[in-house]
């Protein structure tokens, strides 16, 4: 199997991956963070890191960065460990990581974003990186790659630490999901806000994000009880199937983009 982590390759490796155009290099964005009783402190970094990896490996020409895993996540600061920087201490991250990689010969870049609190950074990082580079440089939240697989879900509720993360934890990493520790923690009524993952892409007012410890003493919202693997299985197939389609239509359409899209 060809590599597709970049941690892993030589400088050799790399240049020849680069020299078979057109070449992309997907950096994966996460966040070190409470979740809950029940799930690591690293659960979005590892989420966000294996469905990346697993998408690559089933292209020629992308390549895998190594994760960003600290985050914006001020909301979460009560409970011990959670190590949170700022929305410009991420973007300046993201553009320094960014810059150097694709001055390296990458053709294009994709920020895969693995938290919600990420996204202003990972958005002003990608169009700082387009003006900076002159390349096409696009972001997504793994997330938006899932339609379907959420059905399988029983919770009306998917936040954080849930049925859902942890299924998909379940699904990616068993042996890092402490399954008798996790509890069912329903959030309590806030103006604006509804508890899903449908919601927080699509919010018509952005408020920021509510203070956890104002919501859950355990650090979970939502039905962590309810997960299982064989849930979590299906919204992982559909998430590395989705980016790996996305993928490659960016490689099939890179010489349009190109004209299209730099100056």
């Amino acid at each position: 199997m060809h590599k597709v982590n970049l941690n892993e390759m030589t400088w050799q490796e790399v240049q020849a991956l680069i020299g078979a155009h057109p070449s992309i290099i997907v950096l994966p964005v996460g966040a070190t963070e409470q979740h809950g009783h029940h799930l690591p402190l690293g659960t979005d970094s590892i989420m966000v890191e294996q469905i990346c990896l697993q998408a690559a490996a089933r292209l020629e020409g992308v390549v895998v960065a190594p994760t960003i895993a600290y985050g914006t996540s001020p909301n979460h600061v009560d409970f011990p460990g959670t190590a949170s920087i700022s929305l410009d201490t991420l973007k300046a991250l993201i553009m320094d990581v960014g810059q150097s990689l694709l001055a390296a010969g990458f053709d294009m870049m994709v920020i895969v974003n693995g938290h919600g609190g990420n996204t202003a950074a990972t958005a002003a990082a990608a169009h700082d990186l387009r003006l900076a580079s002159n390349k096409v440089v696009g972001e997504l939240m793994w997330t938006a790659m899932v339609k379907e697989a959420w059905q399988g879900l029983e919770s009306k509720i998917v936040w954080h630490a849930d049925e859902q993360e942890t299924s998909l934890m379940l699904a990616l990493a068993p042996e890092l999901v402490q399954q008798d520790k996790a509890v069912d923690e329903l959030p309590p009524s806030v103006p604006f806000f509804q508890f899903t993952e449908e919601a927080l892409l699509n919010t018509k007012v952005n408020l920021g994000l509510p203070r956890t410890q104002a919501l859950s003493r355990s650090g979970t919202i939502g039905e962590a009880r309810l997960a299982r693997a064989e849930k979590g299985r299906p919204i992982l197939e559909e998430a590395v199937a989705n980016l790996a389609a996305t993928l490659a239509k960016l490689r099939e359409s890179a010489t349009e983009l190109t004209a299209k899209l730099t100056r």
